[in-house]
């Protein structure tokens, strides 16, 4: 097997040396915009190789909604996004990639498309041909709506008021713009087309405006006629879907036309402004010079509403409550075919080497989806022939799937795993201290005020989300239901009441995300979810109807199906689809984006993925988790950050440190609470207890590491927009919805006074002796937390920057330009440690540990483990997994664990919980007293002469430290994580 390694080692060499597409060793993940696009990743693509990362994990650069610094606002699946570059520098950062032997991984955005923004041309379709545009079916819209008045229409929520108010202020006036589309309705940075059969009616208007001006070139006359009756046709050809094409290409030619004459007569301008002006009510008084605009827009396919309606009444399916992302039906070919033609020619040229999913719970068939894509990979590798095999394999894909703390992803889904949320989970529960959770909790209940009930807040959370943000849509189901009720003389009789109040209280109590029901069956796992669901609705709220919610229990669980007629079970079919589109949302806006900010607890476990109710994970359970891992998802990522986390890594790790620490922690919470209470405003009543319980742990979180002025500048501004996002998000005294403007005031000038350095000076003094030690501790911590993402089952991924100290908070805060000139100096000091001798190597590491907060320290372990990653591709990618045991005073300190394949033996040796065991971080760095009689036993019959330490370079024999064991002591010897690695090539069975 040492072509695997020499291979691998090949990879990262020289630029244009002979290499192979490598395994997905580690990820690297760079967020592409206007401010870092193709040529600043080319630039840093040997910064990569050097680093040990396989593969580039890239952001969407798909064309994008202009501004947008994630990528995620598609408005042209078929182009690349200009901000980022051209396709030639698109093209040269692939070249580079392969140079040095780096692989891409692509960001795909199937759920949803920016709608907002005339680039996007298939939006403008249906906004301008309604259902008849031949792209109307690429987006889910209900257009039957019986209970509304506008049946028919695209409910478009983006007036800052009530319409009427609106129209009448003379803020949506008819404008002519050829760049895009002729007439157009405007609304500020708002832009919306007009049908086709609404411009003869203008046209003609022009005409009479034209002949009112006097003589003239009769032609104009003529060429507007001509227009007319193109127009007309167009029209009438827009009224069947089938030859809705060729009425797009009658009105581009004429709005070619309108666009030559309205520039080139000045007769014909004037006469087009006065017809604006008509409209536009500059001509009359009161509010009936607007009726003629009111008419032209009761012509139109959309309605414009104000922005509120948007919870109670859109009838396009969203992105969660972003008005803006209007969702795509991936489940029609069609729709399929044309999204993701591009990143096709991409996968078969091998530009793309592997797809990272957003939103899957979004699809109407996530495990439909992921087989058509890899079906479609495989047709498109097989056809280029680049693999140079009949059946080039699977595409490595993963999903950016949230699980539940006791789910698994479905074994069905022809994917290499999730993107790592859980393994976050994780992680963190197993570096919190299980031993601090009374204290935790009395700390937190003391300070607050209230002793919360997760489940009961996770509830509260998810019914204030159904009653606002996420209201039209249940009302949509609940017509659904009604619909397919009435069918059936058994439940005709339910009121449409008592279906919604039974829907409400059944989503309310979903355990999960969503359940993945089709027609092919029912998982038992899904089966098991909705029953809970369903006893839950009715044992909390004793006003729902048993009845109705029995009713839709069988729905979802497709009770019955087979005897209904074909058309009554697509209608049943398209419910449970639509049922569980829903709930997704629900779960993520109630819990990621209020529970996450109300139950402060101890907000380093408030993180995606995460369940704040479980409070540490032991051992056994982490062992088991990774087991797990490596039989059913060993190509799953780690993740650790991302650029949707609420926290990074290193303010979760700092944190977590406050569990050791309970009772230190909540006096010192008092004492601030006490420190502070003049500063407060409303009466004391801003911030909340809960906000202000927030914000300390967030100053400790992101406490800088070198307080200079410019750092504390910097973090007070940082922790103002913080907070008042925070508020926002926690929907109580205030809202992104309804916004409370004295209270975020209020919030904002006790941040700023809090953190004052002249005004507050001598709390602040006290408050950074108390976080310095938790501060130094927690940088030990997070070493913890990079070693165990780098060793056990599953592919390391690197939010950008992190390879060093990263201490930022949710977005846009985690979204900013990453300093690569100080990591590429660090990088390249580090990366002498190879070349020194063993007295030059002990004194680089112990200067590093010295001076931990330069970041030297986690570059040098972040490099090391993943060049022996790359070394040892099969023994991380499949090597076995098994927990190791450590005996003495100090084994509850320590994770360990052996991989093993037939290549080599690699034993991984952590410590956690750092301030018992250095005594509040007085013992940092770690020394040989610290661990005294503590060992680690070996396997029985594991026969190992020597080991290399690979983090500080050491040979070390079990016969040194006793036969069977290794002592703790003489591992940590020079750094305070241990992994060691042994070659079993031509040694035959290591177990001797």
């Amino acid at each position: 097997m040492s072509g695997h390694r020499g291979a691998a080692r090949a990879a990262s060499s020289a630029p244009g040396q002979a290499h192979h597409k490598p395994p997905v060793c580690a990820t690297y993940r760079w967020q592409f915009h206007k401010g870092f696009g193709f040529r600043d990743a080319t630039r840093l693509v040997a910064y990569l190789a050097e680093l040990g990362i396989s593969h580039c994990y890239a952001s969407p650069y798909l064309k994008a909604h202009a501004g947008s610094n994630h990528g995620y606002d598609i408005v042209d699946h078929m182009h690349v996004n200009p901000e980022v570059g051209t396709e030639a520098e698109r093209q040269a950062f692939v070249r580079a990639l392969t140079a040095y032997g780096l692989c891409q991984i692509l960001d795909v955005v199937p759920n949803h498309m920016r709608v907002d923004d005339p680039e996007n041309r298939l939006w403008w379709d249906v906004l301008a041909l309604g259902r008849r545009s031949r792209f109307a079916h690429y987006f889910d819209i209900d257009w039957v709506t019986p209970e509304r008045p506008y049946e028919d229409k695209l409910v478009i929520p983006i007036l800052g008021g009530f319409y009427g108010e609106v129209l009448e202020s003379g803020d949506i006036v008819l404008d002519f713009d050829a760049a895009y589309g002729g007439f157009v309705v405007r609304y500020y940075d708002h832009l919306l087309p007009l049908a086709p059969g609404s411009y003869p009616r203008l046209l003609a208007e022009v005409a009479q405006s034209v002949e009112g001006l006097g003589p003239g070139d009769e032609s104009i006359g003529r060429e507007i006629s001509d227009l007319i009756g193109l127009f007309e046709q167009a029209a009438s050809e827009a009224a069947d879907a089938a030859t809705a094409a060729a009425s797009a290409g009658l009105v581009t030619e004429g709005v070619s036309r309108m666009g030559a004459w309205a520039t080139g007569h000045a007769r014909c301008a004037e006469a087009l402004k006065a017809v604006l002006a008509r409209y536009n009510g500059f001509e009359g008084a009161g509010a009936r010079r607007y009726d003629a605009l009111h008419a032209l827009l009761e012509q139109q396919a959309y309605r414009l509403t104000f922005w509120r309606v948007a919870g109670y009444e859109i009838n396009y399916r969203r992105f969660f409550d972003i008005n803006e992302l209007a969702a795509l039906r991936m489940e029609d070919p069609e729709v399929f075919a044309a999204t993701h033609e591009l990143i096709g020619r991409w996968i078969a040229a091998g530009d793309v080497t592997g797809l990272r999913i957003d939103h899957p719970d979004g699809l109407r068939d996530p495990r439909g989806y992921c087989a058509r894509l890899q079906d479609w990979a495989r047709e498109r590798r097989r056809a280029d022939g680049a693999t140079g095999a009949a059946d080039p394999g699977p595409l490595y894909v993963v999903v950016e799937k949230i699980l539940g703390a006791n789910e698994a992803l479905p074994g069905d889904w022809p994917v290499h795993g999730t993107t790592g949320y859980d393994f976050t989970r994780l992680v963190s529960g197993v570096l919190v201290d299980a031993k601090g959770e009374a204290g935790i909790d009395a700390a937190y209940e003391s300070f607050v005020g209230a002793c919360d009930d997760y489940a009961a807040l996770l509830y509260e959370c998810k019914a204030l989300i159904l009653h606002t943000i996420l209201g039209s849509e249940i009302y949509t189901l609940g017509l659904a239901l009604d619909r397919i009720a009435e069918r059936d003389r058994r439940t005709r009789d339910l009121t449409l009441s008592a279906q919604r109040t039974a829907l409400f209280e059944i989503v309310a109590c979903f355990s999960v995300y969503r359940t993945y029901v089709t027609a092919d069956g029912v998982s038992a796992a899904d089966r098991a979810v909705i029953d809970a669901a369903c006893a839950q609705a009715k044992e909390r709220n004793p006003l729902v109807e048993p009845v109705a919610v029995d009713f839709i229990h069988d729905l979802l669980l497709l009770e019955g199906l087979d005897g209904r007629a074909p058309e009554e079970q697509d209608e049943i079919l398209d419910f449970v689809g639509a049922f569980q589109q829903y709930t997704g949302p629900v779960m993520a806006k109630g819990l990621e984006d209020t529970l996450f900010y109300r139950y402060n607890r101890m907000v380093s476990l408030n993180e995606v993925g995460g369940d704040p109710s479980r409070f540490a994970v032991s051992r056994a359970a982490f062992h088991e988790a990774n087991g797990e891992r490596l039989r059913h998802h060993p190509g799953q990522l780690l993740a650790t950050s991302t650029h949707d986390s609420k926290r990074s890594e290193d303010v979760r790790a700092r944190l977590h440190v406050l569990s050791e620490i309970p009772q230190a922690w909540g006096e010192r919470g008092q004492w601030l609470k006490a420190r502070h209470a003049a500063l407060k405003g409303l009466g004391g009543a801003a911030p909340s207890a809960r906000d202000e319980y927030l914000f300390y742990q967030t100053l400790i979180g992101i406490w800088p590491l070198r307080h200079t002025p410019e750092t504390w500048t910097d973090v007070r501004g940082r922790l103002k927009d913080y907070m008042l996002k925070a508020a926002r998000e926690a929907k109580g005294e205030t809202s992104w919805v309804k916004s409370a403007p004295e209270y975020e005031d209020a919030l904002v000038a006790f941040v700023d006074a809090v953190t004052d350095p002249k005004a507050n000076g001598e709390t602040l003094a006290a408050l950074a002796a108390f976080i310095a030690p938790i501060a130094r501790v927690g940088l030990w911590t997070a070493l913890s937390q990079v070693a165990l993402k780098l060793t056990v089952p599953g592919v390391p991924d690197f939010y950008q920057g992190t390879e060093l100290w990263d201490f930022h908070l949710v977005d846009p805060d985690n979204r900013g330009a990453v300093d690569y000139t100080s990591r590429a100096r660090i990088l390249a000091e580090v990366a002498r440690f190879d070349e020194d001798d063993a007295a030059g190597r002990a004194g680089s590491l112990a200067a590093w540990l010295a001076r931990p907060e330069d970041g030297h320290v986690k570059m040098h372990l972040t490099r090391c483990l993943l060049h022996l990653r790359r070394a040892y591709p099969r023994l991380f990618a499949e090597g076995h997994y098994e927990p190791l045991q450590a005996e003495g005073p100090e084994a509850r300190h320590l994770v360990g664990f052996i991989r093993r394949d037939e290549e080599a033996l690699a034993l991984v040796l952590v410590p956690r919980h750092y301030w018992a065991l250095t005594r509040g971080g007085q013992r940092l760095p770690l020394a040989r007293a610290v661990w005294a009689q503590t060992r680690i036993r070996l396997p029985a019959g594991l026969a190992i002469p020597s080991w290399r330490n690979v983090l500080s370079g050491e040979t070390v024999t079990p016969a040194a430290t006793g036969a069977g064991s290794l002592g703790a002591a003489t591992l940590f010897a020079h750094f305070p994580i241990a992994v060691l690695i042994a070659s079993l090539e031509g040694r035959g069975d290591s177990r001797g």
